[in-house]
């Protein structure tokens, strides 16, 4: 899921193949480059209905601490669809109508006219298809929320069309993992030329963005065929390998390696994404191997792929689970582990008196970009680079973060502490700041960037459709 601060200093972590512990220390895996075709791309553009919000998570209170044993995929449930909205979204309370303009900000400043792709980071003209994810779904929610008239919409959403159309893509038959967004020309994640497309592929990424194009499918059908048509350009089946999501990262003589992507929450967000498409990641939506810890006397899923036995780190973070809520709504098998996963932020603050709200987010001094998780590699309250360092004293807590929880449990007293705390967490014309070092000495973390602002456009319009998420 790299970001523009993140991805400027390395490539994504690796991950392997194998989601045995303790198998993948030595990988080696050859990989061959395919010629992309087009014929076997068009049954992969799913109906709406192929949705089902049903994940066959065990509650944390019966999860062994062993490996998932493999077992049949679960029988698909009916799909649960919130309630139809009746009349336009709207909000009603001006803190929220403030914080929507404020937000939008951000993309009035980083919008590229000559693309419409969204800059990553403020004022710097390079991107993942993470962050167009969030773009798309921010700009989808600035036109609900109506921050902008219908016809700057149609006109931003023809030039972004029309980039994708004509959009470069490398060998692979996947978009390249960046690209600039002042000329949609490939680029490396540390912002350099990339003209032959070598950076790879990310299967996370590119659930994102896919996941903002459905909603940008179903709720403007107008745009349906132009968008079908530019995902047939893409080889889609490669994102999936053996049930897991699957990705890609150069290799020596301008070759790749394919790489399992993702771990728990991350995981699952994606391939829910994915099957949107009709992309089925069986292995990641029903047996990912997990097994239960304990934080502050709390219990907490967790990967068992970790840094020590997979080359990754299992992150347990906010990101993941409260965009799932935002954007296709919690299947009731993972309600617990979200429920926990908030009363455990909560807790820190009742014991220590720290606002909490852990998130990946860029910061705006080095290492730049943190992972501040829950629980990782065995320890919790962990902030880790990309480089695996720890940086305690740079703990934070995320703009995005808060303002999700509050749209997702509005009525938990601790949420709307949260929210109330960073109401106000913004540069005058710029948007909103990715969030507040736990450090008071430290004070605002003034990095800006298109995930911080995308998310509070998002958990807004969650809000006023009455708690109904993005996809419906």
């Amino acid at each position: 899921m790299p970001t523009m601060l993140y991805a400027t200093i390395n490539q994504e972590t690796l991950v392997c193949l194998s989601h045995k512990v303790g198998e993948c220390a030595d990988i080696n895996i050859n990989f061959r480059l395919r010629e992309t075709g087009f014929e076997q791309h068009h049954q992969l553009i799913a109906a709406p209905d192929n949705f089902n919000p049903d994940l066959d998570l065990p509650t944390p209170a019966s999860v062994p601490s062993s490996p998932t044993p493999a077992v049949p995929p679960p029988i698909p449930k009916p799909t649960t669809i919130p309630p139809a909205i009746t009349s336009p979204p709207r909000l009603t309370q001006k803190a929220d109508q403030i914080a929507a303009q404020q937000a939008w900000k951000y993309f009035e400043r980083n919008w590229n006219p000559q693309t419409g792709l969204v800059n990553s980071g403020d004022n710097f003209p390079w991107t993942t298809w993470w962050d167009q994810g969030s773009a798309l779904l921010g700009i989808h929610a600035a036109y609900q929320l109506r921050l902008l008239p219908k016809d700057v919409f149609q006109q931003r959403m023809h030039t972004l069309l029309n980039t994708l159309e004509k959009l470069p893509i490398p060998q692979t038959g996947l978009p390249n993992k960046a690209y600039s967004t002042d000329t949609a020309q490939m680029r490396q994640l540390n912002n350099k030329p990339d003209p032959k497309g070598l950076s790879g592929w990310s299967a996370l990424d590119m659930g994102r963005f896919l996941l903002g194009l459905y909603v940008m499918r179903s709720h403007y059908p107008e745009y349906s065929s132009r968008i079908n048509r530019i995902v047939a350009r893409w080889n889609l089946a490669k994102l999936i390998k053996d049930g897991w999501l699957n990705g890609a990262i150069p290799d020596s003589g301008g070759k790749f390696r394919e790489v399992q992507e993702g771990r728990l929450g991350y995981e699952q967000y994606a391939a829910y994404s994915l099957k949107l498409w009709n992309l089925h990641a069986l292995k990641a939506l029903s047996h990912p191997p997990v097994q239960t810890v304990q934080v502050d006397g709390i219990t907490l899923l967790i990967d068992q792929r970790n840094l020590k036995n997979s080359g990754a780190t299992n992150y347990l973070t906010n990101d993941p689970y409260v965009l799932w809520g935002l954007e296709m709504g919690w299947p009731d098998t993972v309600k617990p582990q979200v429920q926990n996963l908030f009363q455990v932020q909560a807790q820190r603050f009742k014991r220590t008196g720290i606002l909490t709200a852990v998130n990946e987010d860029s910061l705006d001094r080095p290492p730049y970009f943190l992972y501040y998780s829950v629980y990782a590699n065995g320890q919790p309250w962990q902030a880790t680079s990309v480089r695996e360092k720890t940086y305690p004293h740079l703990r934070f807590l995320s703009t995005k973060a808060a303002f999700s929880w509050y749209a997702l449990m509005p009525d938990e007293p601790y949420s709307q502490r949260l929210r109330n705390f960073v109401q106000d967490l913004t540069s005058k014309n710029n948007g909103y700041f990715s969030g507040r070092y736990e450090n008071s000495q430290l004070g605002i973390n003034n990095s800006l960037d298109v995930n911080t602002n995308a998310v509070i456009l998002e958990s807004l319009l969650y809000q006023a459709r009455n708690k109904r998420p993005l996809i419906f």
